[in-house]
């Protein structure tokens, strides 16, 4: 019996299927009985349970993924990456986050994370460009979003390139910023052009600037550095970091946390 046969539980067939459906875009109820070894009536409540969280759409014999899906299981992929250490890396950073503060939370995993963790602030103003924060904090009363950008880049859930020269207007308290790569030198940069200048942007706006970055993206040197090293207040990483690069990047007078 295979992987997917085993699998019994809800959530984990209704991921299997999320993942057939992503590499074929439509199955049908009775291949999905087959391939999880579990009854036509089991895969049926599993599609409509999905269905109406919006992931896919039921058609006649079985489902077809809905972009939508295809978004969810991208981040749910792209989240899983190092998650304890993104995890530490959040909650170190939203200990830095006090009522009444306004601030930027990019569209990094790491920033979703953030999110998450101060849902029950007072009066704060939250500028982000990732479509997962401010769906994470649209229903929290005290807490005022602003989306920025208006290109959807599909690969990171963030909008870039509508509303630069607006960003450029705009002053927070503090902004929370992760990237493709940074170093002591070339400091954090990025791979897109518009996500590099939507950040960049908010750098410039951001009174105090925070790197939230895992181990894995030190020392890495990209297309287009948003942040260069005499902007960049503090880092905080995990503990995977090398030391070197830990002490360069306090040598360049950027505070960095190890958590």
């Amino acid at each position: 019996m295979s992987d997917v046969q085993r699998l019994t539980s809800a959530e984990d067939r209704r991921e299997v299927i999320m993942r057939l459906l992503n590499d074929s875009d439509r199955t049908s109820v009775v291949e999905l009985s087959q391939k999880l070894n579990v009854s036509e009536v089991t895969v049926r409540k599993d599609l409509d349970y999905l269905e109406a969280q919006g992931v896919l759409t039921r058609v006649h014999g079985g489902a077809v993924f809905s972009g939508l899906g295809r978004f969810e299981l991208h981040f749910a992929e792209r989240q899983q990456i190092k998650l304890q250490e993104k995890r530490r890396i959040a909650q170190a950073a939203a200990n830095l986050i006090q009522d009444d503060m306004s601030l930027f939370l990019d569209a990094s995993t790491t920033a979703f994370q953030i999110a998450r963790l101060i849902k029950d602030r007072k009066q704060l103003t939250v500028v982000t460009n990732g479509l997962y924060n401010a769906l994470e904090l649209t229903f929290c009363p005290d807490i005022t979003v602003m989306v920025a950008g208006g290109l959807m880049r599909s690969r990171s859930s963030s909008l870039v390139g509508g509303l630069t020269q607006d960003l450029a207007r705009l002053r927070v308290d503090i902004g929370f910023f992760g990237a493709r790569g940074i170093s002591a030198k070339d400091g954090m940069t990025e791979t897109d052009l518009n996500e590099s200048t939507l950040k960049r942007q908010m750098v410039e706006a951001a009174r105090t600037v925070v790197g939230v970055i895992d181990s894995s993206k030190f020392g890495q040197v990209h297309l287009s550095a948003f942040a260069l090293p005499h902007e960049i207040d503090r880092v905080i990483t995990d503990q995977g970091t090398p030391e070197s690069m830990i002490e360069a990047l306090r040598a360049a007078q950027i505070v960095v946390d190890v958590v």
